[in-house]
């Protein structure tokens, strides 16, 4: 181990700094009762070695939000900047979204698919470990717009494999990934689920997030996974969608994949004078928020429409989410016409004994009308 460490480090440890390696449980197999046996732990090189004491193992990985650096987090967790939609190619990837493109931490770029043809999904990921990774392989699902992620909305739109994907932290794109016009629903907003890893540094597979322990593991603590639920929208009312001047965004609110279990939303919004916001959530939820504020029921439709702070937030109640439930709901917020020109941010999020297991972003932002109209086709 020192002589990798003099390798891959420049120096070797001091006896305090291998006494604190080798004696390390979560490396290591710990004595059944070292007060008498006086054994501690029984360290495991390879262990030691993978977890990149001696920073000699890869580590590839995908970010959550710009900020983010590989490491256990407490920021967003649906705001990648690694996972882009487009509806064509471009000629030179790693020039377009690479290091030094100026596009590393944009969370805008390709936030929209185009129905009745091929999409291209491009992935770019780091290695900050010691090492080069082989075989790397990036798999990315998707899933209707989502608070909560669950494994059983996601649908596979493909993988892509790169020989070899540098160390020294590079920010490196992968040949893109097609996405079949085929498997395309419709033209829209949707959220991306994308894992990395290779034999030295593995991805969780799918069927490892159907424990919600896994999940919530995965979800900040596991840099092999990420997740995009970053959406850009025009924010010029459309009457056809909502004749009562608001913007709608819908979105579902998911119960966790095993068992029934206790959810709370939040709605956040940075929005400017006079603008409105509200919440429109199934009426079955009525009895559990009669104490919590008023709302309007809007019979025809069976909702309710729940006022929100346009300029702060809104915590609702925890509520009962049945296993696999999925409740469809909206946010529906209005901007005066003067406002317009300028972009604003709203997002919902999903907690879970006040932590937050997901959460849906809205970057809301004045389109040109040519475009609005392709949407629309």
């Amino acid at each position: 181990m020192q002589g990798i460490a003099q390798a891959n480090l420049g120096y070797r440890f001091s006896p305090f700094q291998m006494r604190t390696i080798l004696s390390n449980p979560a490396t290591g197999t710990a004595s059944a009762n070292p007060a008498a046996d006086r054994i501690g732990v029984m360290p495991d090189l390879r262990a030691i070695i993978q977890g990149d004491v001696v920073g000699a193992a890869p580590d590839v990985y995908l970010r959550d939000f710009p900020a983010d650096t590989g490491d256990p987090h407490t920021g967003s967790i649906s705001a990648s900047p690694d996972i882009i939609a487009r509806p064509n190619t471009v000629a030179d990837p790693q020039g377009s979204f690479g290091e030094g493109s100026g596009t590393e931490n944009s969370t805008t770029l390709g936030y929209e698919v185009e129905a009745g043809q091929d999409n291209f999904i491009y992935v770019r990921a780091r290695n900050r470990g010691g090492s080069d990774a082989a075989n790397v392989t990036t798999t990315v699902f998707w899933s209707p717009v989502s608070t909560l992620l669950t494994p059983d909305l996601w649908t596979l739109v493909g993988s892509r494999n790169m020989p070899n994907l540098p160390a020294g932290n590079v920010l490196t794109v992968f040949d893109p990934i097609t996405w079949p016009a085929a498997a395309i629903p419709a033209t829209g907003h949707y959220c991306f689920v994308g894992l990395i890893g290779n034999a030295a540094d593995p991805a969780p597979v799918q069927a490892d997030f159907l424990n919600w322990d896994n999940f919530r593991l995965f979800i900040r603590a596991n840099n092999n996974v990420t997740w995009r639920n970053f959406n850009v929208v025009n924010n010029e009312p459309d009457p056809s969608s909502d004749p009562s001047g608001f913007v709608a965004l819908p979105f579902i609110s998911p119960g966790a994949p095993d068992r029934l279990r206790r959810f709370a939303l939040e709605v956040v919004a940075k929005l400017p004078t006079g603008a409105k916001a509200q919440l429109e959530v199934p009426l079955y939820w009525r009895e559990a928020l009669m104490q919590h504020g008023p709302f309007e029921i809007d019979e025809k439709r069976q909702v309710l429409r729940i006022p929100v702070n346009p300029t702060g937030s809104r915590l609702l109640p925890e509520m009962l989410f049945p296993a696999k439930s999925r409740a469809s709901l909206r946010l529906l917020i209005h901007i005066p016409e003067k406002y317009r020109a300028r972009p604003y941010q709203a997002y919902v999020r999903q907690l879970f004994e006040k932590e937050e297991v997901g959460r849906v972003t809205w970057r809301l932002q004045k389109v040109e009308k040519a475009k609005v109209e392709k949407q629309k086709k």
